[in-house]
């Protein structure tokens, strides 16, 4: 029976057994902040070698020195990633493809919120859709075969519930919202969408090579990026009352880490979940036809050659 955490508002479930990764590799993005450094940090803990992606290097050697000394574990190494340029993504597949010979574990845990004006990555996509689905889906794609060499594996998208208000699912004519006025919302929220898509026409394609997919959601967590939505004068008394209803990112990590690391769930790919919990997605998160058109012109996007597949 697995145990669960958080509040009244948002439960956890998290693994009903202590996780031991000794020898297997993981690779987290996102892991400078938030629930990224608390997922990094407890991958870490279970044994781990733990391999943290950073766009600032020093910052990335800061939180890499940290975990190291509040679990003991020295296997704990950063690998340079900007996820809003895909030759950056290249390197980082590289570097990972060069110096390990194993990879257990993909968990994409990087998120970007845009607020205010539109702007674009080094690849002229939009920021919120570059780095939120392009740059984790070249990394996936270009990490693939050395997962499925470490089968049984997994790859986890960090999703969203909020994928639940696209109204008529991916605007597949106007995807990096150049069109019209932008709003940054409804940006993040199709991205969000985009990664259960993308991770359940994953899921298919790597059927019966013992990589499990999943998408999750890690409920709404007291993050630096969710405080910063209460930056304006108007709206920042409110937020001590909705942090009430907030997980921590640790809270938020263990979830994840069910999904990722519980042996309960090997060979069940293809599926959301929130909070650690196996949930039905919205209807638009069910649309197969979607999930193949949005492949194809992921591939087109992130400009995989036929060397790459």
């Amino acid at each position: 029976m697995n145990r669960q955490i958080g509040n009244r508002l948002q439960r956890v479930e998290a693994p009903a057994a202590a996780l031991d990764m000794r020898a297997k590799v993981a690779l987290v993005t996102g892991a400078s902040d938030g629930v990224g450094r608390s997922v990094a940090a407890q991958l870490a803990a279970t044994g781990a070698v733990t391999l943290i992606t950073a766009r600032n290097r020093a910052k990335g050697g800061r939180v890499r020195d940290e975990i190291v000394q509040t679990t003991g574990n020295k296997e704990v190494h950063v690998v340079d990633l900007d996820l809003a340029g895909l030759a950056s993504v290249r390197q980082a597949a590289a570097t990972v493809l060069d110096r390990w010979l194993r990879l257990d574990l993909l968990l994409c845990v990087a998120g970007y919120a845009g607020r205010g004006t539109r702007t674009e990555t080094a690849d002229g996509f939009e920021t919120t859709f570059g780095v939120n689905h392009l740059g984790h889906a070249l990394l996936a794609r270009l990490l693939t075969d050395r997962l499925r060499a470490s089968a049984p594996s997994r790859i986890v998208l960090v999703a969203s519930e909020a994928h639940r208000r696209v109204k008529g699912g991916l605007d597949f004519d106007d995807l990096m919202m150049a069109q019209g006025k932008f709003r940054p919302l409804l940006a993040y929220n199709r991205s969000k969408l985009a990664n259960i898509l993308y991770a359940r026409e994953l899921a298919r394609r790597l059927a019966g090579t013992r990589v499990d997919v999943s998408a999750a959601h890690p409920g709404t967590v007291d993050t630096p990026m969710v405080q910063s939505m209460f930056d304006r004068p108007v709206l920042r008394h409110l937020y001590p009352v909705f942090r009430q209803g907030l997980i921590s990112p640790d809270e938020a990590a263990t979830g994840l880490l069910r999904v990722a690391l519980d042996s309960t769930l090997t060979g069940r790919t293809g599926l959301y979940y929130e909070r650690g919990q196996l949930t039905e997605p919205g209807a638009v998160g069910l649309d197969d036809d979607a999930a193949r058109r949005l492949w194809s012109v992921t591939e087109e996007l992130i400009g995989l050659g036929a060397a790459d597949r």
